[in-house]
C-alpha cells in the first residue's frame, strides 16, 4: 500500500470526465492508494445526459431524468466514507499553470495530474445554459413547454441531432408543421454510407417531417434562438422562406478554451488549433513535452470529427485512465513507464432513432436505411431512453 498524496484534478465532468473520474476512484480505493484525491471541477453543479434531448423535448418527465448531481458522483468509491478525499467544486476554470489551476471562485488548486474534460458546447435544446440544478430543470421544462406550444417549427441541421429530434416532435405532434433544413447533400455525417441519409428522409415523411437539403439559412446574429417562442421568416440560399414560431438551430459546437491562453503565453508557443481545440500527442497528453501529467479526453481535444462521439469519448477516457494509472503506479514499481497510445479509430456506426417507433443504423457490416430492421435496432438499441438507464448506473440511486 502507498502512503503517497497524489491529486488529481478532473475539469469539465460529462462523458470523458465521469469515466476517468470513476476509474481512478475505483483503482485508488483497491489498490492500494488510498491516499489518492479527486477533484471534480464543473461550470455546472449537473451532469446533462445530452443524448436524450431530443427526447425531453416531447416528454418533460423524461427531462427531468436527464439532470444529474455531480457533488455525489464519487461518493461510492470514498476508500473511508467517513474521512473523503474526493470533492466536487461547482465553478469555472480561467486559467493552467504548470502545477496550479485558477478557478473562477479565486481558489488556485495544485495538481499532480490535471485531465481537460471540457467538451464542447450545443445550442439550446440540444443542451443546457443553467449553472444549478433548479434553474436547469426549469429550463429544460420551458424547451418542453416551447415546443408543445408551437404550431410551425424549423430545424436548422441534419445531423444525428437535429433528425431525432425533428423525428421525436414528428411522431409526438403529428398536426405540428415540422421542417428540417439542410446545408449538406443529404442528412447525417458524409462518412456514413448514402442508403443511412436516404432512409431518414423517407422514415422523417413518414411522421409528416419535410425536408431540404442543400439549403443554407442566413441565420440572423441579434437573435439568441434560445428554443423561445418567436415568430419569424428566415431565408436560404435558394430564396426559399421558411416560416416558424419556433426555430430550433443544432448546426455545430463552440469550444470555450480560453483558459489555455495563460499557459501559452508563459511557454510563448501554442497549445490550440484555430478552432481552440486543445492539442494532443497520441497519448492524448497536451503537445508539449513538458506536460506529461496534463490528459485531454473528449470533444475539447483536436482529433478529427469521427472522434467527436459519446463513445469515442468514453474510449479515450478509458485510455486516459489507464495511462494515469500507470504513471501513478510507477513510483513503486520502480520501472519504466510504458503509455499506450489511442489506437486513433473513428466512428463506424451511427443509430438514429426517427420518432418512437423506427430509424436507421449502420454498423457491425450492416447498412439499415429504409428496412424494417433498421426500426428494430433504433427502437430497441437506443430509442428506449437514449441510453438513459446505461447513464444512470454511473450515479448514485436518486432520491425519492
Amino acid at each position: 500500500m502507498s502512503a503517497r498524496e497524489i491529486h488529481v484534478i478532473v475539469v469539465g465532468v460529462s462523458v470523458a470526465g465521469i469515466k476517468v473520474a470513476k476509474t481512478l476512484a475505483t483503482f485508488g480505493k483497491s489498490g492500494g492508494y488510498p491516499n489518492l484525491r479527486i477533484t471534480l471541477i464543473d461550470r455546472n453543479a449537473y451532469h446533462y445526459h445530452a443524448l436524450g434531448a431530443p427526447r425531453s423535448i416531447v416528454d418533460k418527465e423524461f427531462g427531468k431524468k436527464l439532470i444529474f448531481p455531480l457533488s455525489t458522483l464519487l461518493t461510492p468509491h470514498e476508500a473511508d466514507p467517513y474521512s473523503p478525499k474526493h470533492r466536487f467544486i461547482h465553478a469555472e476554470l480561467t486559467s493552467v499553470s504548470a502545477t496550479n489551476v485558477i478557478l473562477s471562485d479565486g481558489q488556485s488548486l495544485p495538481f499532480d495530474y490535471l485531465v481537460l474534460s471540457t467538451g464542447a458546447r450545443n445550442r439550446l435544446p440540444a443542451n443546457l445554459r443553467s449553472s444549478t440544478i433548479a434553474d436547469a430543470q426549469e429550463e429544460a421544462a420551458r424547451m418542453h413547454d416551447s415546443v408543445a406550444r408551437a404550431q410551425s417549427i424549423l430545424i436548422v441541421g441534419g445531423g444525428a441531432v437535429g433528425v431525432e429530434m425533428a423525428g421525436e416532435i414528428g411522431h409526438a405532434y403529428p398536426d405540428k408543421t415540422v421542417t428540417l433544413v439542410h446545408s449538406g447533400p443529404r442528412l447525417l455525417p458524409l462518412n456514413f454510407k448514402p442508403a443511412i441519409s436516404e432512409g431518414a428522409v423517407a422514415k422523417l415523411k413518414k411522421v409528416g417531417v419535410t425536408v431540404h437539403l442543400n439549403e443554407k439559412i442566413s441565420i440572423p446574429t441579434d437573435i439568441p434562438f434560445d428554443c423561445t417562442i418567436r415568430p419569424l421568416t428566415l431565408t436560404g440560399v435558394s430564396g426559399r422562406e421558411y416560416t416558424s414560431d419556433l426555430q430550433i438551430l443544432v448546426t455545430g459546437t463552440q469550444l470555450h478554451t480560453e483558459y489555455m491562453e495563460s499557459l501559452e503565453s508563459a511557454l510563448g508557443i501554442p497549445l490550440r488549433d484555430s478552432r481552440g481545440a486543445i492539442l494532443v500527442n497520441k497519448y492524448l497528453q497536451l503537445d508539449s513535452p513538458q506536460f506529461t501529467n496534463i490528459f485531454v479526453p473528449g470533444d475539447v481535444n483536436n482529433l478529427p470529427a469521427g472522434a467527436k462521439f459519446a463513445l469515442k469519448a468514453a474510449e479515450q477516457a478509458t485510455n486516459v485512465a489507464q495511462n494515469l494509472i500507470s504513471l501513478i503506479k510507477a513510483p513503486e514499481t520502480g520501472k519504466p513507464v510504458t503509455l499506450k497510445p489511442w489506437d486513433g479509430s473513428l466512428m463506424n456506426l451511427i443509430l438514429v432513432p426517427i420518432g418512437r417507433n423506427m430509424g436507421v443504423f449502420q454498423g457491425m457490416g450492416l447498412t439499415l436505411g429504409n428496412s424494417w430492421l433498421g426500426d428494430v435496432m433504433a427502437r430497441n438499441m437506443k430509442g428506449k431512453d437514449y441510453f438513459l438507464s446505461q447513464k444512470e448506473k454511473d450515479f448514485p440511486p436518486r432520491k425519492p
